[in-house]
């Protein structure tokens, strides 16, 4: 029916790391998740577990499947006895997780070792193929058109803006228009941030921002240009090498699918992001087996 899955081995693997990030996400979710998202109303009545629903989204994550429908087929097909919710219900449910996977990654975040340098950059979210740019509704009045300085085109939709350590741990993130310069979203984005030196690009220089990541207790460097005064003394190499540690970090959100979202909602889209997050810092810690 789907072409994830050609053999019993297959299937029979997928059904062996649900039952071990099911057991995974209990653990995880009774130490990190407050109680008042667990003990919600009729909480024990539910016909799928939090842990369940969590551990699941987490696999959609790793095996690559494109939709939710889709996703939801293939674990109807190749897990018939679980006791699986209506999809609209399913969907619903999930969305109502968000909360969870936000404890989950700042209680692992918390207590990780994540060392002085953080390393802060942005990435474009595309909602629509370039034609469409300025015609497209999705999201209106959250969206807009930006412009992609890497890929030299405009696009319309949303930034992510993300703060990481240098071994790619994300430390915290940020949603903004596409319009919105890195420059402008970076002190909310390194807000409350553990790390004290922060690494940027070339997009994140100016004294401006240096004074204001200054008065908030971080120390920014960014590389010069190379037409600027000293740029050659400047421009440290072991430090734009540690920069572009988080350049694997995208590549790794990207090959999971986070620059193809087809939500249609922002709960949706925020559902899709907190899950892809989580998976990745689950996986970078070693809590969660590399989806290669």
């Amino acid at each position: 029916m789907l072409n994830h899955f050609h053999s019993k081995l297959n299937r029979h693997n997928f059904q062996i790391k649900f039952g071990h990030y099911r057991l995974m996400m209990r653990h995880l979710i009774k130490r990190y998740v407050p109680g008042k998202y667990l003990e919600r109303r009729n909480v024990e009545n539910t016909k799928l577990s939090d842990a369940s629903l969590l551990a699941l989204m987490c696999l959609k994550v790793q095996y690559q499947v494109a939709t939710w429908k889709k996703f939801y087929q293939l674990v109807n097909d190749v897990m018939p006895s679980l006791p699986l919710l209506e999809y609209s219900r399913f969907m619903r449910r999930c969305k109502n997780l968000i909360p969870f996977f936000q404890s989950i990654r700042n209680g692992l975040i918390k207590e990780s070792n994540y060392g002085d340098i953080a390393v802060i950059d942005s990435f474009p979210l595309p909602l629509c193929q370039s034609h469409r740019n300025f015609r497209a509704v999705l999201f209106q009045n959250l969206a807009d058109p930006g412009y992609n300085a890497t890929k030299r085109k405009y696009y319309y939709g949303f930034k992510v803006h993300v703060v990481t350590d240098t071994q790619g741990l994300i430390l915290n993130y940020e949603l903004t228009p596409a319009s919105i310069h890195d420059a402008r979203a970076a002190p909310e984005v390194i807000e409350n941030c553990p790390c004290p030196f922060v690494i940027a690009d070339v997009g994140y220089v100016g004294k401006k921002l240096w004074q204001v990541f200054a008065r908030m207790g971080y120390l920014l460097w960014t590389p010069y240009r190379s037409n600027m005064l000293h740029a050659r003394q400047h421009n440290s190499r072991q430090l734009k090498k540690f920069r572009r540690r988080i350049e694997s970090c995208f590549a790794d959100l990207t090959r999971q699918g986070i620059e193809h979202s087809i939500a249609r909602s922002p709960g949706g889209l925020q559902m899709n992001i907190e899950a892809i997050m989580l998976t990745h810092n689950l996986e970078i810690m070693g809590i969660l087996q590399t989806s290669n």
